[in-house]
């Protein structure tokens, strides 16, 4: 017996249209949070869910394993709204790391109470950056499986979530005072 997602991604890919909608109503909040932080201006997201979805019901039945949905479905998302980009010419350049600096024991830590200046600090970071906190803390996934949506090393993953925690404290001190 598989896991919950694997069984729903299984009777997906056999047409079953139910199991589709159940895909769509796991993952769309969280997809249309996703998406808002890469695209901060909001301004096509309906339009690129909509993309997305199509997306994944003309194309689920190629997904070969199951348990890697969420990975596909990222990684689908994240290249609709850079095509848009793409296609507006507001495509961000990332930055090659040169090194991947050493990550400290007493690294920033968020709670709760920050959530807000937190979602409001994300806005004022770099997409780049934005893109993989975003995928790490509020989606939890792996720094494998971020590498794999983002397509780059797990290095490279691993220097843009330090880099990015550094801008959100910097971000978050310089609103404190």
């Amino acid at each position: 017996m598989g896991t919950q997602l694997e069984i729903i991604v299984l009777r997906c890919q056999n047409g079953d249209t139910d199991a589709f909608e159940e895909l769509f109503e796991r993952y769309q909040p969280r997809l249309k949070y996703y998406i808002r932080r890469l695209d901060t201006t909001g301004a096509n997201t309906d339009d690129t869910l909509q993309d997305i979805w199509l997306t994944v019901f003309r194309k689920i039945h190629r997904l070969k394993d199951p348990n890697s949905f969420p990975v596909w479905l990222y990684r689908i998302a994240r290249n609709k709204v850079y095509g848009r980009f793409r296609q507006k010419q507001k495509f961000v350049r990332l930055p090659k790391e040169e090194h991947l600096p050493e990550l400290a024991e007493n690294e920033p830590v968020f709670t709760a109470e920050d959530a807000e200046r937190l979602h409001k600090a994300l806005n004022n970071i770099q997409p780049y950056q934005r893109e993989v906190i975003t995928l790490c803390f509020l989606e939890k996934l792996s720094y494998q499986a971020i590498a794999e949506i983002l397509g780059c090393s797990l290095g490279t993953v691993k220097s843009r979530i330090y880099y990015a925690k550094e801008s959100l404290r910097k971000e978050l001190e310089s609103k404190n005072g």
